[in-house]
C-alpha cells in the first residue's frame, strides 16, 4: 500500500494529540488536539480533509494504551478504517535520544515512526466481543485473587503472631475472604457460560485443555491473548511472546554466553505455562519421561522445563490446527 498521509495518534484518557506527516513536509507536522470520543474522530477526519487525501491513502498509527484504543479503534472499523496499533516499545526505541516529553511531541513522533516504517504496518484487528469480555473478566478475576491472596496472608500472620489482639481483624478477614471466594465462583461461572455461547471458541477452549497439563485458566489466556489462534501463525512466534524461547547472548570473540530467554514477555502467561509444565512431570507420562532423561543426561532443570513449555504449546497449536484433540503418549 502506498501511503500519502501518516497520522500519529498519541491517546490520553479525554483527549487525543493528533500530528500529520506528508511526503512533501516530513520535517514540518502539523498538529491538533481533539476529544477521545466518536464526535472528537469526526473532527479529526474533517481536519484531515483539507489535504484532499482520500483516506484509504491515510495510515493511522497509536500506541497500544489497553482501553484507552477502544474508542477510536471501534470508530475506524465501523467506518472501514485501517490503524496501526503498535506496541509502545518499538516506537520509544525508535525515537532515540529524547529529551523532555509531551502528547505533542509523542504524536510527532508516532507519526515519524509511522512514515518511517511503513512497510511493517499490520492493520489492527477487532477482537470479538466475546473476546474482549473473556478479557475483561479474566483481568476482573485476577484482581478478586490478588485481594484475596493479600487477606489470605494477614489472616495467617495475625493468627501466627498475635491472635489474642487481633480477633476483631481475624473475624472480619474470614468474612472477607469467603466473600472473595463467592465473587471469584460466580466470575468462574460467567467465563465458563460465555465460553460455551461461542461454538467455534468453546471448541477450541476443549482442544487446547486436551493437551495435558493445560488447565482451564491456561487455555483462557492463550485463548485471548492469541485472539482466537488468529494474531499468531505458529507456535514459535507466540512462545517469543510469552518469553520462553532462547536467544543467542554474544559478541565478537570475548563474549560467548549461554543462549537466555528475554525479559520482554507476557510474564502472567509465562508464569501460567510454567505452572503447566511441573504439572506434567508429577506422574509417568511423555513429558515426566523426557524431562528424566534430559535431568540425567546432565541438563539443567528449569532449561528442561523450558522446553517442556515449548511443547505445550506446539502440541495446542497442532490441536486447534488439525481440529482434533490431543492424545497422550502411553506409559512405556
Amino acid at each position: 500500500m502506498n501511503y500519502e498521509l501518516f497520522v500519529g495518534i498519541d491517546i490520553s484518557k479525554s483527549t487525543i494529540d493528533v500530528a500529520v506527516v506528508t511526503q512533501a513536509c516530513f520535517e514540518k507536522p502539523l498538529h491538533h488536539v481533539f476529544k477521545n470520543s466518536y464526535d472528537g474522530f469526526g473532527l479529526m477526519l474533517e481536519w484531515l480533509s483539507i489535504h484532499g487525501i482520500a483516506l484509504k491513502k491515510v495510515l493511522f498509527c497509536c500506541e497500544h494504551t489497553g482501553i484507552y484504543i477502544c474508542p477510536i479503534t471501534n470508530f475506524m472499523h465501523a467506518n472501514d478504517l485501517s490503524i496501526w496499533v503498535e506496541n509502545g516499545l518499538h516506537i520509544k526505541r525508535s525515537i532515540g535520544l529524547k529529551r523532555g516529553k509531551s502528547d505533542k511531541a509523542d504524536a510527532q513522533a508516532i507519526a515519524s515512526y509511522a512514515f518511517s516504517n511503513q512497510h511493517k504496518a499490520r492493520p489492527y484487528l477487532l477482537p470479538s466481543a466475546t473476546s474482549s469480555k473473556l478479557k475483561h473478566l479474566l483481568a476482573h478475576r485476577e484482581q478478586l485473587v490478588r485481594h484475596q491472596t493479600s487477606f489470605k496472608c494477614t489472616c495467617s500472620a495475625l493468627k501466627g503472631f498475635d491472635r489474642e489482639n487481633a480477633g476483631y481483624c481475624i473475624a472480619d478477614s474470614q468474612e472477607m475472604l469467603a466473600l472473595y471466594a463467592e465473587r471469584i465462583k460466580k466470575v468462574d461461572i460467567e467465563l465458563a457460560a460465555l465460553i460455551t455461547e461461542d461454538q467455534e471458541l468453546n471448541e477450541q477452549f476443549s482442544l487446547v485443555q486436551s493437551v495435558h497439563g493445560i488447565g482451564k485458566q491456561t487455555a483462557m489466556f492463550i485463548l485471548i491473548h492469541t485472539e482466537a489462534f488468529a494474531a499468531f501463525s505458529d507456535y514459535r512466534k507466540f512462545a517469543s511472546y510469552c518469553g520462553i524461547v532462547p536467544f543467542p547472548h554474544s559478541s565478537g570473540t570475548s563474549i560467548r554466553g549461554r543462549n537466555r530467554v528475554s525479559n520482554l514477555a507476557n510474564k502472567k502467561l509465562k508464569a501460567l505455562l510454567t505452572m503447566c509444565a511441573l504439572n506434567t512431570i508429577k506422574k509417568d507420562n511423555e513429558f515426566k519421561r523426557y524431562y528424566d532423561r534430559k535431568k540425567a543426561e546432565g541438563k539443567n532443570a528449569m532449561c528442561v522445563l523450558n522446553v517442556i513449555k515449548n511443547k505445550l504449546l506446539s502440541r495446542a497449536f497442532a490441536a486447534v490446527k488439525r481440529g482434533t484433540p490431543y492424545l497422550l503418549e502411553p506409559a512405556a
